[in-house]
């Protein structure tokens, strides 16, 4: 069918020239098979004669050599021209793409792309271009066709997906782009894909998959020291988080302390840890292992987020917890959160006096709202609520976005 339809594109006049040549060439070989005659050549010396058939079919011959290597001459310089405005128009691309003309670099890559031995990265920074604009139809379409032209790609290809779906958002979708491409671990690109599943993990809260990725992490050494644990320690919060379940206080106590046993000791001095750990604990009636926890942790390393827990805690062995605070206190004699703290448990020691006296000392080193709020309920219950109520209302203005200064009804 191809070869029917070129025949059909032949110009009349070709094939007006090809009829008058055959009827030439017919009356010539008619001519010659009468009288061949001969042709002579001579040069000084020298001499050549050959018959009149033998030098014209030379002579056409070599008109026929000279003109196709005029045709493959000039296909050379075009081709040479096209390449060289490819180029062009691939760096043109690039320019429009580092300056976020998006429209413009999409046309000049994927333009360029047609006349460009390699077109690969042509089509995955149109693909970028066209995500950039919002046409997930253009982008995927950019790609698709990178995997056509360019053989042994895919690699590159999977990671130039994965990462506009990170762009865009497209959670599920990136993930599973990147456990596709998990599946080569000797590809030299596996640690990219390592790093970009750890980040998609991050944002899908699946901390037992991050936990299982932090092994490949730490081989492939894909972050700092310092982002590997932040990433490790979000791992292990998230566990912790998610640890507490079951149907009574005992079944979440089991899940939780197995959880906690499962993640590596050293982390078991990071405050942040140990205040999910212990504000779980306290959740599940676990106030006495609690308190163990968090003193165990306060007598070596001191932290106001987890004296704030550590006031919070019930069930455990108030007193203890008492003498531990007044022995802190001795240490920091102004610590607002040990204030607040000491008052609290003053109140599970029913000294109304003693809680009161805590909370105000706590609100003379700072004014927060909890120190506020804890000293307006008591003193609600003591009775006195014109006292009660300016306290609220000073809580109130700690945490409540301030207001316009606007006219009120009297």
């Amino acid at each position: 069918m191809s070869s029917v339809l070129n025949l059909l594109r032949i110009k009349g006049s070709t094939i007006m020239f090809l009829v008058m040549g055959s009827l030439v060439g017919a009356l010539f070989f008619k001519a010659v098979a009468k009288d061949p005659g001969y042709i002579l050549l001579a040069h000084g010396k020298h001499t050549f004669e050959t018959s009149l058939l033998v030098g014209v079919l030379a002579i056409l011959l070599l008109i026929f050599v000279v003109y196709w290597l005029v045709v493959i001459l000039r296909r050379l310089m075009s081709l040479q021209l096209f390449r060289r405005n490819s180029t062009k128009l691939t760096t043109d691309g690039l320019i429009a793409l580092a300056q976020g003309d998006w429209a413009n670099a999409e046309k000049l890559l994927a333009k360029a792309a047609r006349g460009n031995d390699v077109p690969l990265i042509n089509y995955l920074t149109a693909a970028q271009a066209a995500h950039e604009q919002g046409k997930s139809d253009e982008r995927d379409n950019y790609l698709r066709l990178a995997h056509e032209t360019t053989k042994g790609a895919d690699m590159a290809i999977g990671l130039t997906k994965a990462r506009l779906q990170y762009q865009s958002g497209h959670w599920e979708e990136c993930l599973a782009t990147l456990m596709k491409l998990s599946r080569e671990p000797k590809s030299p690109s596996y640690p990219y894909v390592v790093k970009m599943l750890s980040k998609v993990y991050l944002e899908l809260e699946d901390w037992e998959s991050l936990r299982e990725l932090l092994p490949a992490m730490k081989k492939h050494k894909v972050v700092s020291v310092e982002e590997f644990g932040r990433l490790a320690q979000a791992s292990y919060e998230g566990k912790l988080k998610r640890a507490v379940r079951g149907e009574t206080d005992e079944e979440k106590r089991s899940h939780l302390k197995d959880a906690w046993h499962q993640i590596p000791k050293k982390f078991h001095i990071e405050p942040s840890l140990v205040r999910i750990y212990a504000d779980a604990l306290v959740s599940v009636n676990a106030g006495g292992d609690a308190e163990r926890v968090i003193t165990d942790l306060l007598r070596k390393n001191w932290d106001d987020g987890l004296v704030q827990v550590y006031g919070r805690i019930t069930g455990g062995d108030v007193e203890k917890q008492f003498l531990w605070c007044e022995n802190w206190l001795k240490e920091r004699p102004n610590n607002p959160m040990l204030l607040l703290t000491m008052g609290r448990l003053s109140l599970q020691r029913k000294d109304w006096d003693a809680a009161r006296g805590y909370f105000e000392a706590s609100l003379r080193s700072r004014k927060s709202a909890q120190a506020y709020g804890e000293l307006g309920r008591l003193l609600s219950h003591l009775g006195e609520h014109q006292a009660s109520n300016e306290h609220f209302q000073s809580g109130l203005a700690l945490i409540a976005e301030r207001l316009p200064d606007l006219p009120m009804p009297d």
